[in-house]
């Protein structure tokens, strides 16, 4: 009788040695974060759930760093379609050409920069409402904040400024609020621009809409300041600092096209200078 002899089958283990690599990532932070940038967007938020570990590589601010290099440094601004991006240029009269002055500057869209005024050594420019002002050193070339006087709570929206000028190195500013009222302010700024000064509250009995400021005019002894006021056909004469009034001069209603209707004749929108002695052309 023929006996046959079973085979002997051995089953080897070989995860051990595997077991013990995969152990060895998974304990190497630098080695994992190598593996995991490679992946996928879409395998990584799975392979959050593997581990706590893995859960906390994967959530750093800093591996989303690593995995999206190409997009480092963009900056996305959302920016108020009421201001605009300006630069200033200076054009110099020897060379001929412009030439760009200092970096861009954000500014209100109502910044009245047509209407600047020359004192000190500065341009200055008058903000709108409640917005910065502005002056420009024209030997420095810097571009500073200009201090105005601050703004009763909520009546932003209601002052107005009648005037902006300079007399005798000062700027003056007088200023309004809507609805009319039967006083306005003149505010004056000092040489080194310490701030603004209140100087005169001025009672007003005339018309909102009629009368119009031309200039401040600032005397050379500093004693007596007075401003030139329009009415219709007259030019006056007030003073400061006791409030009296005089007739500078007539003005004739035909030559402006408003016979018959003085009273509607009004220079609120026109700009009034000094007269200065000069021998260049203008």
């Amino acid at each position: 009788m023929l006996s046959r002899k079973r085979p002997r089958m051995r089953i080897i283990r070989r995860s051990t040695k595997h077991s013990q690599n995969a152990e060895t990532i998974a304990n190497n932070y630098d080695l994992l974060i190598q593996i995991l940038v490679r992946l996928p967007v879409k395998s990584l938020l799975r392979f959050k759930s593997v581990s706590k570990t893995w859960n906390s590589i994967i959530s750093n601010p800093e591996f989303s760093c690593r995995l999206f290099p190409d997009i480092s440094g963009l900056v996305m601004r959302n920016l108020n379609s009421n201001f605009m991006s300006l630069q200033i240029e200076i054009y110099s009269s020897q060379t001929r050409s412009w030439r760009l002055s200092g970096k861009p500057f954000l500014a209100h869209v109502n910044t009245e920069f047509g209407g600047g005024v020359f004192c000190n050594g500065a341009i200055h420019w008058l903000g709108a409402w409640n917005n910065t002002s502005f002056y420009f050193n024209v030997q420095d070339e810097e571009l500073r904040d200009l201090p105005m006087p601050p703004i009763p709570d909520d009546w932003e929206d209601l002052r107005r400024c009648r005037y902006f000028g300079e007399s005798q190195n000062h700027l003056h500013l007088i200023e309004i609020y809507r609805p009319p009222t039967t006083r306005f302010t003149v505010y004056e700024i000092q040489t080194a621009y310490p701030g603004m000064v209140r100087t005169y509250c001025v009672p007003s009995d005339l018309n909102y809409y009629v009368f119009s400021v031309l200039c401040i005019v600032r005397e050379a002894d500093d004693e007596e300041s007075y401003m030139v006021l329009h009415i219709p056909e007259k030019a006056i004469h007030y003073n400061l600092k006791d409030g009296s009034f005089k007739k500078i001069c007539d003005l004739d209603a035909d030559e402006n096209g408003y016979k018959g209707s003085p009273a509607l004749i009004s220079l609120t929108y026109f700009w009034a200078h000094h007269f200065i002695q000069t021998l260049s052309r203008v």
